[in-house]
């Protein structure tokens, strides 16, 4: 069930992950466990909870990790033209957290990268993404 939105494909592509890629998966909820990270990608507004077993999306309750970007910062994130940091620097990504939740994001998100592309399926899922628009309704 597609929508196109930044939501959609991040909980679709955790779901093909932990299918597909299973270790890859259990890296990444390891290292964030414990943590509830809130992410705003063009008004599409996500909070994650992650435990070892898995991660859940989740209403309210204040989050360790505060993320806010576009689909552009993303994608230039996915296709290496940025890395978190520079994307931070040049004010294209803002994150908010304490030093020691940024770490283990900075981490997590590179688990999330390298198990991605271990999932065949998120290869589709990722081309769907692309040519969401923000602000579209399908």
């Amino acid at each position: 069930m597609r929508d196109g939105g930044f939501a959609s494909f991040l909980l679709e592509s955790f779901a093909l992950m932990g299918s597909e890629a299973p270790g890859a998966y259990a890296e990444l909820c390891g290292r964030l466990a414990r943590r509830r990270v809130r992410l705003i990608v063009d008004g599409d507004d996500l909070t994650l909870e992650f435990t070892r077993r898995g991660v859940a999306a989740v209403a309210g309750g204040p989050p360790s990790i505060e993320v806010r970007a576009t689909q552009r910062s993303i994608l230039d994130l996915v296709d290496a033209r940025r890395t978190l940091v520079e994307s931070v620097l040049a004010d294209e990504i803002e994150l908010r957290g304490a030093p020691e939740d940024l770490l283990v994001f900075h981490e997590g998100l590179m688990a999330y990268v390298h198990g991605a592309v271990r999932a065949p399926s998120v290869a589709d899922l990722l081309r769907s993404y692309r040519s969401h628009r923000p602000g579209d309704c399908r």
